[in-house]
């Protein structure tokens, strides 16, 4: 959806490292885990571009060993953020009464014969997903709202704002079946990939904005912050 000009400015990192690149460059825009909302108040959030999940297809996925949703230990691995760390934690809180210990795993072989969460690329590469639960689906079950995994976030209100505008109309009419797809996923994940790509959205709307809303509020009302985030959206 970028210009050339753009694509030649975009940088890529890991989840858990754009929110720190951002602070290092305030005048840079930056597509941001949701969760990183709650530690960067004062950063500005385009309440018109974002990435949220629905249904079955998620970033993330929950694999569950023969014991069961009744756990103690959840290992994560992959792309991982501070998002899947905080509300994994609330959701097993909420959905099963199980206080959870989470564990972050280093190498995809240590997460054999355990309950984890995995986080990006690695759900598919080996079809994978259709043993594991879609954490969007669990998170939209939790707070009732859509689950806006990513958001445009930036200290630069005004380049926010126009990127923003630029890149909701760029989404306006598209057809993103033919989506790109890594070579190495198999047939099956990259159909499933396709036959629900209508259920993840890039143009926010008010539901959207609800369910940021909600994200940002659940980790006050289960004591992990001492007040209330205001999100400062443009």
């Amino acid at each position: 959806m970028l210009d050339e000009k753009e694509r030649k400015l975009a940088e890529f990192s890991p989840s858990a490292s754009i929110t720190k690149s951002l602070n290092e460059d305030k005048s840079a825009i930056a597509l941001i885990p949701s969760s990183e909302i709650i530690t960067n108040k004062k950063l500005f959030i385009s309440k018109k571009t974002g990435i949220s999940f629905e249904g079955t297809i998620s970033n993330s996925y929950i694999y569950y060993s023969s014991e069961g949703k009744k756990v103690k230990e959840l290992k994560v691995y992959g792309d991982i953020s501070t998002l899947e760390i905080i509300f994994s934690k609330i959701l097993f809180k909420e959905l099963y009464a199980s206080e959870i210990e989470i564990s972050i795993s280093t190498e995809i072989a240590n997460l054999k014969n355990g309950n984890f969460i995995l986080c990006g690329d690695e759900n598919f590469i080996n079809a994978g997903f259709k043993n594991g639960i879609s954490f969007a689906e669990e998170m939209v079950d939790l707070i009732s709202a859509p689950f806006v995994n990513y958001v445009f976030a930036s200290y630069n209100k005004d380049s926010l704002a126009e990127f923003a505008d630029e890149l909701y109309g760029k989404f306006s009419g598209v057809d993103l079946f033919d989506v790109y797809l890594p070579e190495e996923f198999p047939a099956e994940s990259k159909e499933f990939i396709r036959s629900n790509i209508s259920k993840i959205f890039y143009q926010l709307d008010d539901q959207d904005i609800e369910g940021i809303n909600q994200l940002t509020r659940l980790p006050y009302y289960h004591g992990l912050i001492n007040e209330i985030i205001e999100v400062k959206f443009v």
